[in-house]
């Protein structure tokens, strides 16, 4: 009903409803006959206010009226900001936000974002919320960690400032940050189990680079590294990765190579002794982020496979941020490596939750996770900025084709300038196509008037690039996969507190 039609609906309901029910009443109360009609209404609509019965029923039908009009426009207007159209055909759907909570809601206990139940069916095709900073990220995790923690599913958060760990810590639960006094103590080495995962974990330590000359490089790096770990594995009682670096970059090339003898490595040493420096130079900026991590059994490998492991949590802060960000891309690929290598099940979920993408390095093993990982039960929650921020760290294709690999998306405000990925987030809500009814009228000078009405049907954008840029803080579009409407929804903040407070980090001041 466009608003035209609206219009006269609801002038028919303010005329007809009030003389309706005056009529009605005067004739069963006080009689009207054919003979004397006319003077009989005369007189009974002059004296209506004082005759309680008639001015009820005009007071009560116009009342009535009132009520209908509202409802018109209530529930005949459109969720969609654009023009109105008479008739959807196909493509995305545009609801309100208690209306998608109706249509996904379960009788199983589910996860919410903004209020809105999850299908259990999205969970594990993975979710990416973009927005600028401050629109509303941290909200949604916080309401989808607390949604885990009732349902006691299993979570992986990174954690900048430890603001989720003041949240939601509890006893059992583990940390990883050579910095914080609470850290686990880790080592590669703990999640060594046969010969091939040395090879499995050196792309974790020397992760895949997008220039085919460095991959080159890193490729050789990486058998460096596993055959010198791997012969340190079998002939030293407590080997890590200091030992690892003694050799690989401090010892001379003589003695790695006398080291290495017997083993794949030692096709690296050959005449040319710069070659050689290069592959030992891969591994100078690799190893010694690993240097401060404490020594100790956790395994993460062994903590994925143990229902009963609590969570884990990956923290930093500003201060740290640089000198564990290879730490940091190491261990979240060594968590999806470990998931993917676990039998599958349909019962597990393992949530991942990754704030702030783009400043780790590029995970060689998130496209895997995100096409593989669902029949394992992972579930990755990616948090982003800016799509040209992805873009540099991933490349063109490759950030593409990640994106769209997390089904579920909630796209929140970006700033003005943020036209790129206010376009792409505007592409993914998709279109669709409409039917609209254009009404003309023509007259000439005596003459009557002709009325004409034309169809038009087209594709358009269900929600604008701009659209997303005017969002205010706490708003965004929700879109779910498959047939499933997508809306324009308000996130509620949710304020969590707690009896006893949880510091986020904890200095280790020894190391510090």
């Amino acid at each position: 009903m466009n608003e035209r039609q609206r219009g006269q609906a609801c002038l028919l309901a303010l005329i007809v409803l009030p003389i309706g029910a005056w009529i009605g009443t005067a004739k069963a109360l006080y009689g009207i006959e054919k003979t004397g009609a006319r003077e009989r209404i005369f007189f009974l609509a002059k004296n209506t206010f004082t005759l309680w019965p008639l001015a009820a029923a005009f007071f009560g039908g116009l009342f009535l009226a009132i009520v209908i009009c509202i409802l018109i426009f209530k529930f005949s207007k459109m969720t969609f900001a654009g023009a109105y159209f008479d008739k959807y055909f196909r493509g995305s759907q545009l609801v309100s936000q208690n209306e998608l909570k109706r249509l996904t809601k379960e009788r199983e206990e589910q996860i919410t974002i903004a209020g809105i139940p999850v299908p259990t069916a999205a969970e594990s095709t993975h979710f990416s919320i973009g927005g600028a900073t401050g629109t509303g990220k941290s909200t949604i995790f916080r309401e989808m960690m607390y949604g885990c923690l009732r349902r006691k599913d299993r979570m992986v958060i990174l954690d900048p400032d430890g603001e989720f760990l003041s949240a939601f810590y509890r006893k059992g639960d583990k940390i990883l940050n050579p910095y914080d006094q609470r850290t686990e103590g880790w080592s590669f080495y703990n999640e060594i189990r046969s010969n091939f995962d040395f090879e499995r974990y050196a792309k974790s330590i020397i992760q895949v680079s997008d220039s085919s000359d460095s991959e080159e490089w890193n490729q050789y790096g990486r058998l460096l590294f596993a055959e010198v770990a791997k012969k340190l594995y079998n002939t030293t009682r407590k080997p890590g990765m200091r030992n690892v670096f003694r050799y690989t970059n401090e010892c001379s090339s003589e003695a790695l190579q006398s080291f290495v003898k017997g083993t794949r490595a030692v096709s690296l040493f050959t005449e040319n002794e710069r070659a050689t420096g290069s592959v030992r130079f891969v591994l100078s900026n690799k190893l010694p982020a690993h240097f401060d991590m404490p020594p100790g059994d956790f395994s993460i490998r062994q903590w994925c496979e143990d229902p009963n492991g609590g969570n884990l949590f990956i923290t930093w802060d500003e201060n740290m941020r640089e000198a564990l960000r290879p730490l940091i891309s190491c261990w979240v690929d060594t968590i999806f490596t470990s998931i993917l290598g676990m039998q599958s099940s349909s019962n597990r979920r393992i949530w991942t939750f990754l704030d702030e993408l783009e400043s780790l390095q590029r995970l060689p093993t998130l496209g895997d996770m995100l096409t593989r990982g669902r029949k394992k039960g992972g579930c990755v929650v990616s948090g982003y900025q800016s799509y040209t921020q992805l873009e540099s760290v991933y490349g063109e294709k490759l950030a593409e084709t990640m994106l769209g690999n997390h089904r579920t998306m909630m796209a929140l405000a970006v700033g003005r300038m943020g036209t790129a990925t206010a376009e792409r987030m505007s592409k993914a809500l998709s279109e669709h196509e409409v039917l609209r009814t254009k009404e003309g009228r023509s007259a000439r000078w005596g003459e009557y008037g002709t009325r004409s009405e034309n169809e038009d049907v087209k594709p358009e954008r269900v929600v604008m690039p701009a659209e997303i840029m005017a969002l205010n803080n706490l708003e965004g579009f929700l879109s779910f996969p498959g047939n499933i409407p997508i809306a324009r929804v308000t996130i509620e903040p949710i304020t969590f507190t707690r009896s006893t407070p949880v510091p986020g980090i904890v200095p280790n001041l020894e190391i510090i």
